[in-house]
C-alpha cells in the first residue's frame, strides 16, 4: 500500500496530521476527522449530565482525601469512606468500582453509555496515579498502598488525576466510535491496510487526547486550591458538575482547534 508509519509524533500534533499517516497517498480524510471531533465534543457535553460521570470524577478527589484523613469506617452516605484500611491497589480500585455501581443502580435519570466509559476512565487514572507513587525497589506493603493513595490529595495531584480522567474518557469515546466502524476502516484501499496499522493509529490518538486535555490541568489545580484550601469549601458533587461543565468546554475548543482545516 505504501503508507507511512507514524513513528514519534511531535508535541501538539493535530488530528488531521495523525490520520493522514494511515492513508494511501498521505492525505487526511476530512470526513473522519470531523466525525471524530464532533463525536468527542458531544460526548463530553452529554457526559456532564450523567451522574456516573460526576461520581467517577468526584471520587478521584474524595478517596485520597478520605485516606489522608484516616477515614476508615463508612459514614453511611459518604461513598469515599472505606469499610476497612486498603491493603492493595486492587482493594482501592474495587472500592472505587463498587461506589460507582451504587450510583448506577440507584440513578434512574441521565444514565448513558458515557457513564460506563467514565467509570473505566476513572479506574485507569486512579490505578496509574497510585502505581506511580508506590516504591519500585520492593513489594509495596499495605501501609505503602495507603500512603500512596493519601499522597494524591494535593492540588497538583488532583490536576493530574483529572487530566488523566478526561484524556482517557475522550480516548475511549473515540474508540467507541471507531470500533463500531472498524470494518469500514481496515483493508486494501481503506484508512489502514492492517489491524497493526490501527494499533499505530490508537497510539497516536492516545497522545492526541492527552495533549488536548492538558489545557484543563492548571485550571483544575487552581480551582481546587481556591475553593478548598483558600475558602475552606467541602467539594460536593454539584461543585464537580460545575467544574466539569467548564472543563469540557475548554477541552471541546481545544479539540476543535486541533482539528485544523480538515
Amino acid at each position: 500500500m505504501g503508507h507511512q508509519r507514524l513513528g514519534k509524533l511531535p508535541a501538539y500534533q493535530k488530528l488531521p496530521e495523525i490520520v493522514k499517516y494511515l492513508i494511501d497517498g498521505g492525505e487526511a480524510t476530512a470526513d473522519l476527522v470531523q466525525q471524530i471531533t464532533e463525536f468527542s465534543r458531544d460526548a463530553l457535553r452529554n457526559a456532564v449530565k450523567d451522574p456516573v460521570f460526576i461520581e467517577a470524577l468526584w471520587l478521584l478527589l474524595r478517596l485520597p482525601q478520605g485516606a489522608a484523613e484516616k477515614n476508615v469506617r463508612g459514614t453511611g452516605n459518604d461513598a469515599a469512606s472505606t469499610e476497612a484500611l486498603p491493603t492493595s491497589t486492587a482493594h482501592i480500585l474495587a472500592h472505587y468500582d463498587r461506589a460507582i455501581e451504587v450510583v448506577q443502580r440507584s440513578s434512574h435519570d441521565g444514565l448513558t453509555d458515557l457513564g460506563e466509559i467514565a467509570r473505566r476512565a476513572g479506574l485507569s487514572s486512579l490505578a496509574q496515579a497510585i502505581q506511580q507513587e508506590l516504591p519500585s525497589l520492593w513489594s509495596p506493603t499495605a501501609a505503602d498502598v495507603r500512603a500512596s493513595l493519601a499522597s494524591l490529595k494535593g492540588t497538583e495531584d488532583f490536576a493530574a488525576l483529572a487530566h488523566g480522567f478526561f484524556a482517557n474518557f475522550v480516548e475511549r469515546t473515540i474508540h467507541y466510535y471507531v470500533d463500531r466502524n472498524l470494518h469500514n476502516m481496515v483493508g486494501e484501499g481503506r484508512i489502514a491496510a492492517t489491524v497493526g496499522d490501527m494499533e499505530t493509529f490508537d497510539s497516536a490518538i492516545r497522545r492526541h487526547c492527552n495533549e488536548a486535555a492538558l489545557i484543563m490541568r492548571a485550571f483544575a489545580r487552581d480551582w481546587l486550591g481556591k475553593n478548598q484550601y483558600k475558602h475552606g469549601r467541602v467539594i460536593s458533587r454539584d461543585d464537580i458538575k460545575r467544574f466539569s461543565s467548564y472543563v469540557v468546554e475548554k477541552i471541546g475548543l481545544e479539540l476543535e482547534n486541533r482539528r485544523g482545516g480538515a
